[in-house]
């Protein structure tokens, strides 16, 4: 069909994916030579649309399972590797660590976000948007936990549990480059999470970060500091990523008579 392949390729579809449409729609005009394809604008648009939300599926179940073995490989780190070395640099290991916790919490929100949106009609966009900022994190995560091996002197086959989670962030993050491709550029339209469940939301991880710290350091000065640092990292990711993942509401637009008699 002619200029099936540019359509295609405006909407975002191409390599493989596009010849097999074309050999697919091609083998159904010669088995039907009378019927009534559309115009390739339009077939263009129809694959896209119907591709649109498996491929944002895809691409937030194989990222979350990463995120789980990342989780899983953290948990075994924390546990025998990381705090049985003796540092070099305090410094270094010490943003090593930073980069862990803040990584590993909004890798969690954010993953947990993303397979909560893509089953309950959340627009794919922000969908997207969610699981790249996990993605994100996550690697975050796998580069702060092969600082910490390496500045440590752990041995070497301890950073296979820090690395092997690194391959399924990457297949994660190819489809979902796929599914953005094909996903219009237009912010999605959404009202955000009511401002009394973040702000419960917070205090409640803020409240278990401090109860549980003073409880594992018995010193309920250590659980009220390590308390307020997470209530302090809650608020500054809530107000850098809160609209993007959808989470905080946009602020509606003025018009200029608004903006002069405000």
């Amino acid at each position: 069909m002619n200029g099936l392949r540019e359509e295609l390729a405006r909407v975002g579809i191409t390599g493989r994916l596009a010849r097999r449409i074309e050999l697919e729609l091609d083998d159904h005009a010669r088995c039907d030579p009378t019927a009534h394809l559309g115009s390739p604008e339009l077939i263009a648009e129809r694959f896209a649309e119907e591709l649109r939300l498996p491929r944002t599926r895809r691409a937030v179940h194989s990222g979350f399972a990463a995120l789980t073995v990342v989780a899983a490989g953290l948990a075994v780190l924390s546990a025998d590797a990381l705090p049985a070395a003796h540092a070099t640099s305090a410094l270094f290991v010490s943003l090593a660590g930073l980069a862990i916790v803040l990584g590993a919490q909004v890798a969690f929100v954010a993953g947990s976000l993303a397979l909560w949106g893509v089953h309950r009609g959340t627009h794919v966009r922000a969908v997207q948007r969610r699981i790249l900022a996990a993605l994100v994190a996550g690697a975050l995560v796998v580069a702060g936990e092969t600082i910490d091996l390496a500045l440590t002197h752990s041995p070497a086959w301890w950073y296979a549990l820090a690395l092997v989670p690194a391959t399924g962030l990457a297949r994660s993050a190819v489809a979902l480059r796929e599914a953005d491709a094909i996903t219009p550029r237009a912010a999605p339209a959404g009202g955000g999470f009511p401002r009394p469940a973040v702000i419960a939301i917070g205090a409640a991880a803020a409240l278990l970060v401090a109860v549980g710290s003073a409880f594992a350091e018995h010193s309920w000065a250590e659980g009220l500091t390590r308390g307020a640092f997470e209530a302090i990292a809650f608020a500054i990711c809530f107000l850098a990523l809160g609209r993007g993942l959808g989470i905080r509401a946009q602020a509606p637009l003025r018009t200029r008579h608004q903006r002069y008699t405000a």
